[in-house]
């Protein structure tokens, strides 16, 4: 069951005031999916709130003029009617109203046969005119008298109704759109959390729920990946578990996670391995190469991690993918093999390079505690690497960048993109309902960066800001390009390539720590993409439609993420800024990331997470156990 259908099976229980959990594939579907469990959630909220409302009476003399009005048409019915409709008998409950009507002086002359009668008025006698007009206007006159008062009743519960949607607060936005860019709806707050651990140099973070998972080091250059549970009193330091049997020797990043799932790149041996100075290192090497892992972990919450990792093999690390990252083979700006992941419902969307240089990207479905399927849904060759890919939370629009280094050493994106339609049917044969996916270049101005899917809205960054560019439209470019195949992957491998000679980027370490980005700097080196600035353009899911916000025009972005229904980003002065997506609004409150000394910002759904880059302490004894302090922000609170 996709999403779409569970919350159609919402709406209909909620109207008929069951229970939509009895049924078991819909609520196997709620349990493993966040987003129609947040929007069961929020269906009992709304109805509880309706419920608790007080009743709604119209004012005392509503009934009186309504049914006065209806007095006034139906009489101006029976005037202008034929003398076949006397046969019509005027309804009992306008009688009196009837009759005050005749008594009024201005009309007593044409309405005195009104005043005494009991059946019901005589006719004037007039010229025969269409019956089935007349009769038409008169019903409809008074459906629509009676459905005025019905709208002016419910508009007190409209408006509640309003009041109730996801929770939010009803914002009062300013008349003068140059300053929706400074208007603010709330004030965001930050939390810290504690944890002592002998591995206390974190270079990576995600967050599910309460639990936090982050891979760190110690002193001697030991990696583990460990989770931390912030439920609880706020101010009790607590201690992390490891997620690993063994610490590893080279360097674990973890990549993001979602409800079920864990996912992280593991270093398996350095090309150079033989550098007994580079293994006796305790500052670890901020260059990716030899072999490396996908891996994966299913995070079952039924029971103790470490009695899981005793007595189940199911939830033991998977590896999805592995290869060799060979620098010779990819462009010089290139720092890591896994270039972007983002889940959407049980799939997860990983973007990689192989040891030839060839980009990828991959379309993981999993059930509970394995993985299903493999899909390749793209390839690009001759250094054009794909990387940020998106998707809507049923995979109905699934987006990517496509970038390059032209010669003279500029980087380029393109952004392509996969939409699901519903199939046409068959002229012979039989035929069931099914989608089709369409494969086809979305953006192709070259200066395209960072899609990213948030509440329905797709958001990407314009670098063009008309410096050394030719102006762009902010209209996307979509070719209607007939591309319904099982393997889309094909279609994408026609990305029109560049033949790049690109040249190493020097990358200064100390500027890019005032720059925090995804990944701890000291031991990845972020790509030129992760500091790639420019306007903030929307559009639908579909990416057809335009969309506004309520962000200053000429608001400069850099490090753009997104969370479930926000956008946080680095601006001109490198301070961190947040946009609610929902209330199109700004966020107050995020000043708290110490942009000068975060060892990385990073953002899954409702959490920004990040924490004080550590320097390695060689004297400190590896088997002590050290504070180790995270900053966390949740939006909405």
């Amino acid at each position: 069951m996709n999403c779409r259908q569970a919350r159609a099976m919402l709406a209909i229980y909620r109207e008929q005031k069951q229970d939509p959990t009895k049924v078991p594939e819909l609520e196997d579907h709620l349990v493993h999916c966040a987003d129609c469990k947040e929007a069961y959630a929020q269906y009992q909220l709304v109805g509880e709130r309706i419920r608790s409302m007080p009743a709604i009476e119209p004012a005392p003399d509503a009934r009186q003029k309504l049914l006065q009005a209806l007095a006034v048409e139906h009489v101006r019915f029976l005037q202008n009617a034929p003398a076949s409709t006397t046969s019509i008998p005027t309804p009992v409950f306008l009688g009196p109203y009837l009759k005050d009507l005749a008594q009024q002086p201005a009309r007593a002359d044409s309405l005195a046969a009104f005043s005494t009668a009991d059946t019901g008025p005589l006719p004037a006698i007039q010229a025969a005119r269409p019956r089935r007009l007349r009769q038409t206007q008169h019903f409809a006159i008074i459906g629509l008298a009676a459905s005025f008062m019905i709208v002016v009743m419910l508009g007190g519960l409209i408006s509640l109704l309003f009041l109730a949607n996801q929770g939010q607060q009803v914002v009062s936005l300013p008349s003068n759109p140059a300053s929706l860019g400074h208007t603010e709806i709330a004030q965001a707050d930050p939390a810290i959390v504690a944890t002592q651990t002998l591995y206390n140099h974190v270079v990576s973070a995600s967050t599910s729920n309460d639990t936090i998972y982050y891979s760190a080091y110690d002193n001697s250059s030991n990696w583990m990946l460990q989770k931390l549970d912030t439920s609880g009193d706020p101010n009790t330091s607590r201690a992390s578990t490891e997620l690993l049997t063994h610490p590893n020797t080279r360097p674990l990043i973890v990549l993001g996670s979602n409800e079920d799932w864990l996912f992280w790149l593991q270093l398996e041996q350095s090309r150079n391995a033989n550098n007994k100075q580079t293994q006796q290192s305790a500052t670890p090497t901020n260059t990716f190469e030899g072999s490396w892992s996908l891996k994966a972990l299913y995070l079952d919450k039924s029971q103790d991690t470490t009695e899981k990792n005793a007595n189940s093999d199911t939830t033991k690390p998977l590896t999805l993918y592995t290869d060799t990252f060979n620098k010779a083979r990819v462009a010089d700006w290139v720092t890591s093999p896994i270039q972007g992941l983002s889940f959407y419902h049980n799939h997860a969307l990983v973007a990689l390079l192989d040891n030839k240089g060839v980009s990828h990207l991959l379309n993981y479905q999993f059930t509970q505690n394995s993985i299903e399927k493999k899909t390749e849904l793209a390839t690009a060759k001759d250094q054009h690497v794909l990387t940020s890919p998106t998707a809507t939370t049923d995979g109905y629009s699934i987006y990517w960048a496509d970038e390059w280094l032209s010669q003279d050493q500029k980087l380029n994106s393109n952004i392509w993109t996969q939409q699901a339609e519903d199939a046409q049917p068959k002229e012979t044969g039989r035929w069931a309902p099914h989608a089709s996916n369409h494969t086809y270049l979305y953006r192709d101005d070259e200066h395209s960066f960072r899609p990213q899917l948030v509440n329905g809205t797709l958001f990407l960054l314009d670098s063009d800001t008309g410096s050394d560019q030719a102006t762009a439209s902010t209209t996307p470019t979509v070719q209607a390009t007939a591309t319904t195949t099982a393997t889309p992957g094909a279609q994408a491998s026609a990305t029109p390539t560049v033949e790049a000679s690109p040249t190493a980027t020097p990358q200064d370490l100390n500027k890019l720590l005032l720059n925090p980005t995804e990944v701890d700097p000291t031991v990845q080196t972020p790509q030129i993409d992760a500091n790639v600035s420019g306007k903030l353009l929307a559009f639908s899911a579909s990416g057809a439609t335009p969309e506004t916000t309520n962000i200053n025009d000429n608001e400069i972005l850099t490090g753009l993420q997104s969370g479930g229904t926000f956008l946080i980003w680095q601006n001109s002065a490198k301070d961190f800024k947040m946009y609610d997506t929902r209330a199109k609004v700004m966020v107050n409150g995020i000043n708290n990331i110490t942009k000068g000394s975060a060892a990385f910002v990073s953002v899954n759904n409702t959490t920004v997470i990040w924490t004080k880059y550590v320097t390695p302490d060689a004297s400190q004894a590896t088997s002590d156990a050290s504070n180790v302090v995270f900053n966390t922000l949740k939006w909405p609170k």
